[in-house]
């Protein structure tokens, strides 16, 4: 059976962390129905690492300092506990289960030209320029081959730019170019909640990126993810947005 894993670092933003792990845990539900044997380990040093844990996710502990780092620790758990497929992803992102479907080949990696960001009152469809793969919408589904040769620690400790930093230490380690190829199931399989802390705004990323804003985004998540989660998803920015404003 293929054996995939889903590395998340997280940090604060509490709630929106446990609904965003329990989305990913029918993900790994669904995926097992598929033949692929999908779990997920989270990165963190405050009130995540209880979460993950009632939630049935492994769990190292790392302080928050460097991002690349925390990436690091989660890629070589997941490379030491057997995975074939490695999927860095963050701690505020929802993904359809059909983005993994079917499973790539060993020859290549999987990413997106979708995104989709939430705000509390809006949604921003993104497309990503496909000039530059280095820098697609993800999530990346990276082959152990790949991540193997840099002892699964490809980015740089101390990298805020992580996704860049992987590639360019994959491209180091193995002495040739990452093999792309991109797969859009449709324009919200992969959705990102914009909540106070964060390192990119939806005002920078509607900027770069936008294709069409809409206004009701609850309605539109509904038609593609669990109603009860996306309940849970509007409550939790509804308290964030309060919080932040106070």
């Amino acid at each position: 059976m293929t054996v995939l894993w889903f590395v998340t670092p997280a940090w604060q933003r509490y709630e929106m962390t446990a609904i965003c792990l329990e989305q990913r845990n029918r993900v790994i539900a669904e995926l097992a129905g598929q033949g692929i044997d999908a779990h997920q380990v989270v990165i963190a040093d405050d009130e995540n690492l209880d979460i993950a844990r009632s939630l049935g996710c492994a769990t190292v502990e790392r302080d928050n300092e460097m991002v690349g780092r925390k990436f690091n620790d989660g890629m070589e758990y997941a490379g030491r506990n057997g995975a074939d497929w490695i999927v860095p992803i963050g701690s505020d992102s929802w993904i359809d289960p059909a983005f993994f479907l079917p499973i790539p080949s060993i020859d290549v990696t999987r990413t997106s030209t979708l995104y989709a960001a939430v705000q509390l009152r809006r949604i921003a469809q993104l497309v990503v320029s496909p000039k530059n793969p280095d820098h697609m919408a993800g999530p990346y589904v990276f082959h152990r081959s790949l991540l193997e040769p840099a002892g699964f620690r490809p980015s740089a400790e101390d990298s805020v730019m992580v996704d860049t930093s992987t590639v360019s230490g994959i491209v180091r380690a193995t002495g040739r170019g990452v093999p792309w190829k991109t797969h859009d199931v449709h324009p919200f399989q992969y959705v990102g909640f914009r909540v106070e802390p964060m390192m990119t705004s939806y005002h920078s990323l509607r900027r770069r990126w936008m294709v069409r804003e809409r206004p009701e985004p609850w309605a539109l998540l509904r038609s593609y993810y669990p109603a009860d989660l996306v309940e849970r998803a509007r409550l939790a920015m509804e308290a964030n947005a309060r919080e932040h404003v106070a």
